[in-house]
C-alpha cells in the first residue's frame, strides 16, 4: 500500500457552506472527489484510492462587509437573463477559493518501472484537472507523486513537512464524546460549545444599586484547547431506499435513491506534523452503519454514538 500524493491542488468557487458549517467545505466532498478519480484510474490502471487527508494552505471566502462593524456578506455573481428575458433570480451561495494538499491512499500500485510510474502520475493527474473538487474548478496541481505508506511516526513527519506550511483537518469527535460524558447537558448544546462564541458577565463588587455595580465581561473558552472546528462528516439516511426512477428530478435515474440529513461532529486543525501521531490519525475514510454514512478518522471509529434531534456524533 502507498499513498498518493497531490500537492498544492488551486480549487476556484468551492463551496464555502456546508449544512450549518461555514468556512470551509465538507470532509465529504474531498473523499467524493478521491472516490471519482478512483473510479477512472482503477478502470485504466487497475489502481483504487480510499482514504484521504486534506492539508489547506491558503483559502479566501468570496464575502464582504461595508466597514469594520458590519455583517459579512456573500459576493455574488448576476446570472444571465432567463428564458424569457427577465432577470434571473440571485440564489444566495457561499463561495470560496482554496489551496490544499491531498495523502491518498492507493491500492494496487507496485512501482518499480519509473517512466512508467511517470506516465501514470501523468494521467492522474489530467484526469484530476478535468474533475470539480468541493463544487469548484481545479485550476493548478504543482506536482504528483507516490510516496511509500508511512508505518512509524517519523515517517509520517518527514513525508508532511516538504507540503509545509498548511493546517492538517483532524478528527476531533472524541473530545465531544468527552465533553459529552462530563456535561449534563444535551449533545446539540455540547457541540455548539466548540463552535460558538460565548461571552460571561462576571460581576466585581455588588451593590444594592444596579448602576453601582461593576463588572466586565470574560471569554468562556472552549472545552478543549487547539484550533477547533464544527465540521460536517456526512449524511444519515431518512427514509427508504426507492427504486431507481421512482423519484423524480433526481441526478441519476438508474440508482436506488433515500432521502437524507447532514451529520456533524467536531475537527481540529493542526499546524505542526509534529503532533501527528500515526498516518491513521489524518486518513479520512468512509464508514457505513445504517442508517449512518459517516466520513472518520480511524482513531475515533470505536466511539459512534448520535443523537437523533439533530444528527450530532461523535
Amino acid at each position: 500500500m502507498s499513498l498518493f500524493i497531490i500537492k498544492n491542488m488551486h480549487i476556484e468557487g468551492a463551496n464555502a457552506i456546508a449544512g450549518f458549517t461555514y468556512g470551509f467545505p465538507a470532509i465529504t466532498q474531498f473523499l467524493g472527489f478521491v472516490h471519482a478519480l478512483s473510479r477512472n484510474v482503477k478502470f485504466q490502471y487497475g489502481i483504487s484510492f480510499d482514504g484521504c487527508a486534506v492539508m489547506c494552505h491558503q483559502y479566501q471566502v468570496h464575502a464582504y462587509r461595508g466597514s469594520d462593524w458590519d455583517d459579512y456578506g456573500f459576493a455574488l455573481t448576476r446570472n444571465p437573463l432567463a428564458k424569457d428575458g427577465k432577470t434571473a433570480p440571485i440564489v444566495e451561495e457561499g463561495k470560496m477559493n482554496l489551496c490544499v494538499s491531498l495523502l491518498i491512499e492507493c491500492k494496487g500500485f507496485s512501482g518499480g518501472n519509473s517512466d512508467q510510474e511517470q506516465s501514470i502520475i501523468d494521467a492522474i493527474k489530467t484526469l484530476a484537472l478535468s474533475q470539480r473538487c468541493a463544487g469548484g474548478h481545479i485550476t493548478h496541481i504543482e506536482a504528483c507523486h507516490f510516496k511509500p505508506m508511512p508505518n512509524e511516526a517519523s515517517g509520517c513527519r518527514k513525508l508532511l513537512r516538504p507540503l509545509l506550511p498548511g493546517f492538517i483537518l483532524c478528527d476531533r469527535s472524541d473530545y465531544l464524546q468527552q465533553h459529552n460524558e462530563s456535561n449534563d447537558q444535551n449533545m446539540i448544546m455540547n457541540w455548539l460549545d466548540f463552535s460558538a462564541l460565548r461571552y460571561r458577565y462576571e460581576t466585581l463588587t455588588e451593590s444594592d444599586s444596579v448602576a453601582a455595580e461593576q463588572g466586565q465581561w470574560e471569554r468562556v473558552n472552549k472545552p478543549q484547547s487547539g484550533y477547533l472546528i464544527p465540521l460536517m462528516i456526512g449524511y444519515k439516511q431518512i427514509s427508504e431506499v426507492f427504486d431507481a426512477g421512482v423519484v423524480a428530478n433526481v441526478r441519476d435515474n438508474t440508482t436506488p435513491f433515500a432521502f437524507t440529513e447532514a451529520v456533524y461532529s467536531v475537527g481540529e486543525w493542526i499546524g505542526s506534523p509534529s503532533r501527528v501521531e500515526s498516518i491513521n490519525q489524518i486518513l479520512w475514510r468512509y464508514q457505513y452503519r445504517s442508517p449512518y454514512y459517516l466520513c472518520r478518522a480511524q482513531q475515533s471509529i470505536h466511539s459512534i454514538e448520535s443523537n437523533e434531534d439533530l444528527n450530532v456524533y461523535y
